[in-house]
């Protein structure tokens, strides 16, 4: 017997105590030849504990049932049953307040007296188990480098205590010190250091190595008479100590300069000074 010829929908739907509209939706959800994939869609969605997406559903569909469905579709029945991944959202670091200073050094890179003018920069160095950085700092008087710090850590303390090892060897009241507008130089930690030793800060324009020329330089050579030079990728971070040290005092005391005479620039200041 078909109630639904002898008693109009209204009553029925009164007696089964659902609505018309919900009837409907039912009656023509069965109907609907994708009645098959959308029970499979849910599915694959609840087992996921709600965290498969339209592409997920999709591959999944294709392994476990051998069904190629377009993403479109999977995507608007899920639409339809009001159905979403849950999103993994991401984690975003607060981006540091970045502080801009003017370029005093201005391609100056002449020194009258030790402590005058001084050049800052970053390199990496890759070793068998992670990066490592190397901060220095270049006394332009002869081109000495004067402090430095190593570090398998990026962060900001690489450049802070270097700083904080070259003020225990010179008075910075009054020097400049020059750097590019990298962060580790533009952070307010640092150029606050700078400011409490009463430093003149500098920094290149964006994007112009040729303003930091000189510590670009040191880079150069360092990068090619300490670590190219090497058979092997350099293991740690405690070869990279070694190596820099073992190549910092054959720089300042042993590799003659020609800018500075064609003596080292330990002997130059002893010279000059």
């Amino acid at each position: 017997m078909n109630l639904e010829l002898d008693f109009p929908i209204w009553l029925l739907c009164e007696i089964a105590g659902v609505s018309r509209s919900s009837y409907y939706k039912f009656k023509n959800k069965s109907l609907n030849k994708n009645a098959d994939i959308e029970e499979k869609i849910i599915d694959i969605y609840e087992k996921s504990n709600k965290r498969a997406g339209y592409r997920t559903i999709c591959q999944t569909l294709k392994f476990k049932y051998n069904l190629t469905v377009n993403h479109k579709k999977v995507l608007r029945i899920m639409q339809e049953n009001n159905i979403q991944s849950i999103v993994r959202k991401k984690y975003k670091k607060p981006k540091e307040t970045t502080i801009i200073k003017e370029n005093l050094l201005n391609r100056n890179f002449k020194a009258s007296k030790p402590g005058e003018k001084f050049v800052t920069d970053i390199t990496y160095i890759p070793t068998q188990r992670k990066m490592t950085y190397l901060c220095t700092v270049i006394d332009l008087f002869n081109n000495e480098p004067v402090a430095w710090n190593i570090s398998d850590s990026q962060d900001k303390n690489l450049s802070l205590d270097t700083i904080k090892a070259l003020s225990k060897k010179y008075n910075l009241e009054g020097s400049i010190i020059h750097s590019d507008q990298g962060i580790h130089f533009t952070n307010k930690d640092y150029v606050d250091l700078l400011k409490e030793l009463k430093v003149k800060q500098s920094m290149s324009r964006k994007g112009n190595c040729w303003d930091n020329a000189s510590a670009e330089s040191f880079f150069s050579h360092y990068k090619s008479e300490a670590i190219h030079i090497m058979k092997k990728k350099i293991k740690d971070y405690n070869d990279v100590k070694q190596i820099t040290e073992e190549y910092m005092d054959y720089y300042i005391n042993h590799r003659p300069q020609k800018k500075l005479g064609g003596v080292p620039p330990s002997m130059y200041k002893q010279k000059v000074s």
